[in-house]
């Protein structure tokens, strides 16, 4: 068998086939017809954001309103407090400590008051329970 059999002669020089070839004015244009899109794409964007720049400032009386939020813990949904001025976490930690530690009316109406959880845990550890508890 020949090496030949899966050689095609194209008939070009240096056995270069023609779909090989770049077309150099092709990618050229494409290049340069891309390049005007985005710079007009990129005007268009620019005059949007001034007309809403001019609107917003209308409204506003000359000068555009300030955020109310601004200066707030938290804008919409996205918590703003710098972690090392932030103390809810210790806050929330204490007075959950007060309440189980301490003594406090749950519903002074109905008389049900909350004792310190060490004396809870100890009396229901000895065996007393208030009135109406399963047993």
């Amino acid at each position: 068998m020949s090496t030949d059999i899966h050689k095609h002669d194209s008939g070009e020089p240096n056995g270069q086939q023609s779909e090989d070839a770049i077309d150099y004015p092709k990618v050229i244009a494409v290049g340069v017809i891309s390049l005007i899109i985005f710079a007009i794409g990129t005007v268009w964007a620019a005059a949007i954001l001034r007309h809403e720049t001019a609107k917003d400032e209308a409204a506003a009386g000359g000068m555009a309103a300030r955020p109310t939020q601004i200066g707030s813990p938290e804008i919409g949904i996205v918590d703003q407090v710098p972690f090392v001025n932030d103390h809810r976490l210790q806050n929330w930690r204490r007075e959950k400590s007060e309440h189980l530690n301490g003594y406090g009316w749950v519903d002074r109406t109905k008389g049900i008051a909350h004792v310190p959880i060490e004396k809870a845990i100890e009396a229901v550890a000895s065996g007393a329970l208030p009135p109406g508890a399963p047993k």
